[in-house]
């Protein structure tokens, strides 16, 4: 693990059962309840929270439609989450920018934030 700070964020596309694409059970012996697909900047060692939420969100803006789009067709749930790696007491600052706040709502989904505190927080 780095030595600072870190944090990744990212976007997550989730099926709930029932109603999965397909059986899982076609592919391992494990059953699961859900299947998701994520998409992240992975994890950069940084306190810019903005910097790294305004990476998924230039990805994604120009696509806000088709999200929707798979969401209703799919059943998909969306979520944007953010992991705080948290090293020595040394937390980024959360602000949101409007453009990150626009686009959650444009796709309705919501913005979750996960702080994760190693050594001594």
């Amino acid at each position: 693990m780095n030595n600072k700070t870190s944090i990744e964020v990212y976007i997550e596309f989730v099926k709930l059962e029932p109603g999965l694409d397909f059986s899982l059970t076609t592919v391992t012996d494990k059953q699961y309840r859900f299947t998701s697909w994520k998409y992240s900047t992975g994890l950069v060692e940084t306190l810019d929270f903005e910097m790294l939420m305004e990476q998924i969100v230039d990805t994604f803006k120009d696509k806000s439609n088709i999200i929707k789009e798979l969401k209703n067709e799919l059943g998909l749930g969306t979520v944007i989450r953010v992991v705080t790696y948290v090293v020595e007491g040394r937390s980024p600052g959360y602000s949101f920018p409007v453009d990150v706040m626009k686009f959650a709502v444009s796709i309705d989904t919501l913005i979750e934030n996960r702080r994760l505190c190693l050594w001594v927080c």
